[in-house]
């Protein structure tokens, strides 16, 4: 997805994520696990093995991902609190090899370090 900015801001139009950190009653989830839960659409670069057996890396999309999310159960809650924080501060994910520009144990040690 491409960022959007405010032009009359600077700032993102969209600027929150969700880093997993839920709270559940045992009777919510007994209860959410029966609820028809949608799917979202992710389009998503999908390699491929060509006749000669060599993987194929596409340079854009060429497939479709179904994905389901656990706080699709939100709005069936009655009670919900969500709480804001500075993704600095907060949020330093490990998804990708050590020596990666985002998202490895390298740039999550930074942002600890940074804390002071």
């Amino acid at each position: 997805a491409s960022a959007e900015v405010d032009a009359s801001t600077g700032e993102l139009v969209l600027n929150a994520g969700n880093i997993c950190n839920h709270f559940y009653t045992v009777d919510f989830l007994d209860m959410a696990a029966r609820l028809p839960t949608p799917y979202h659409i992710a389009n998503k670069k999908i390699a491929s093995v060509d006749e000669k057996g060599v993987t194929v890396t596409p340079s854009s999309n060429n497939g479709v991902k179904l994905e389901q999310f656990i706080f699709d159960c939100f709005p069936h809650s009655k009670k919900f609190v969500c709480g804001e924080v500075l993704r600095e501060e907060e949020f330093g994910p490990v998804k990708n090899a050590p020596g990666a520009k985002t998202d490895s144990p390298d740039t999550a040690k930074a942002l600890l370090l940074a804390l002071g």
